[in-house]
């Protein structure tokens, strides 16, 4: 078994796989209950991990003193030059995110056409994946977006005026709850939209459009509204590039 770790900025995403790359087993831990949790029985299981983490030390220690009772092997994922038929581009390519870089991985080995690979967590990450003549996805470049609630939140707290209020979707809103909720989702959206179209251009022919992230169905929603076609949603894609790239490293070992 395999455990693949996707440790991301407000939680912790985890599952176990077979040999066959069958999800056994999965969960998530809120970063702030990863000091007083324990390691999942089915974790116990496996005979090596791979994580991507871009929360910081303190999480990774806490995920380190989970795994230390196994006694398997660990790889903490890094960004490649190259990995899975997959070229970075990235100037410096291992400060790209390791979740952004496994997600990719994920996508070119799922569909293997150019697409732009969404994350809409706390952050949004909005990354084009294109080809070369020699049938190598090459990861493009990408965007890095406050998420919803971050925006949502950076109103209300450099802006006097305004108070924290739920909202919906609205085509014109009338209250500043629907202003700054549709406001916020409509500026992700229309990020989206942007790199569709670049990605269209330069690839000659319409991309898919993958998401992933907490706020995936919100934002695949509103892209609906912007007539976005070729929505795909990817609820395990950073932790299904975990286990490729897992398999790749084997393969070399």
């Amino acid at each position: 078994m395999i455990l693949a770790i996707d440790a991301g900025n407000s939680r912790i995403k985890w599952g176990v796989f077979d040999n066959s790359g069958g999800l056994n087993a999965q969960g998530v831990i809120p970063n702030p209950a990863l000091s007083s949790t324990a390691a999942p029985d089915a974790w116990r299981q496996c005979s090596r991990a791979i994580i991507s983490n871009v929360a910081g030390e303190g999480v990774a220690e806490g995920i380190h003193h989970l795994l230390v009772p196994l006694n398997i092997p660990v790889h903490w994922l890094i960004a490649s030059a190259q990995a899975c038929g997959v070229i970075n581009s990235y100037e410096f390519t291992e400060q790209l995110g390791s979740d952004r870089w496994a997600a990719l991985i994920a996508a070119w080995q799922q569909y293997r056409a150019p697409c732009v690979v969404v994350s809409a967590g706390t952050a949004l990450t909005v990354d084009a994946l294109g080809a070369n003549e020699d049938g190598q996805g090459i990861f493009l470049g990408g965007l890095i977006v406050p998420g919803l609630r971050l925006m949502e939140q950076s109103l209300v707290s450099a802006t006097a005026d305004i108070s924290h209020t739920s909202g919906s979707v609205q085509y014109f809103p009338t209250n500043t709850g629907d202003a700054i909720y549709t406001g916020a989702l409509s500026a992700l959206a229309g990020a989206v939209n942007s790199m569709l179209v670049k990605l269209e251009q330069h690839a000659g022919q319409q991309p898919c459009c993958i998401l992933s992230g907490g706020d995936a169905s919100l934002l695949r929603d509103m892209l609906i509204r912007y007539d976005v076609e070729n929505i795909v949603m990817a609820e395990n894609l950073v932790l299904q590039g975990l286990l490729i790239l897992e398999k790749e490293m084997g393969k070399g070992a």
